[in-house]
């Protein structure tokens, strides 16, 4: 695993109006690729002015398939319930993965989005639009996603999407309750 501090800006915002804001916020990401089990794909996190980069190249040789960045990140008492996540991709489908204190190492609740070829897009989730999920299949559980107990996030690439990506991470925003 490759360890690599990362300064990321979150506001914190209810539906109207900006409630508290972070300016940099360090986040210690981390990339976690199919080498575990054998793969050749590679990923890396380049850290721009305003954004974090996260891309590579995913490989199909050696049951290979996919890449993935993560870090912790803690939404505790911010009484969030949407995240707006502001991407720019490269036309790929990628996923959003949270975890919470019970499922750091398992499970991860998962949303996937389509990206559109060098646009920005703002993708706005509440957390009935994640679906729980363990190596790549659905996982059943009686516990329903709180953004509260969410202790980890990152981003993943899969579903045999082979060759070079890109997706350009611009912003995370907890948007908060009035």
């Amino acid at each position: 695993m490759c360890f690599k501090p990362v300064l990321f800006g979150v506001v914190l915002m209810t539906s109207s109006s900006v409630i508290a804001e972070t300016k940099l916020t360090l986040l210690d990401w981390f990339v976690v690729n199919d080498t575990v089990m054998g793969g050749l794909s590679e990923s890396r996190l380049v850290v721009g002015a305003h954004s974090v980069e996260f891309k590579g190249d995913v490989s199909l040789r050696n049951n290979g398939g996919f890449a993935s960045v993560r870090a912790p990140f803690n939404l505790e008492n911010k009484n969030a319930e949407q995240l707006s996540v502001v991407v720019k991709g490269d036309g790929k489908q990628y996923q959003l993965r949270l975890r919470v204190d019970q499922y750091l190492d398992g499970p991860a609740f998962v949303y996937k989005f389509q990206t559109s070829v060098n646009k920005t897009q703002t993708l706005v989730v509440t957390e009935d639009d994640f679906t729980l999920m363990y190596r790549g299949r659905t996982f059943y559980a009686d516990y329903q996603l709180n953004f509260d107990d969410v202790r980890s996030l990152g981003f993943m690439i899969s579903e045999k999407q082979a060759g070079k990506f890109s997706l350009e991470v611009q912003a995370i925003t907890p948007l908060g309750k009035i």
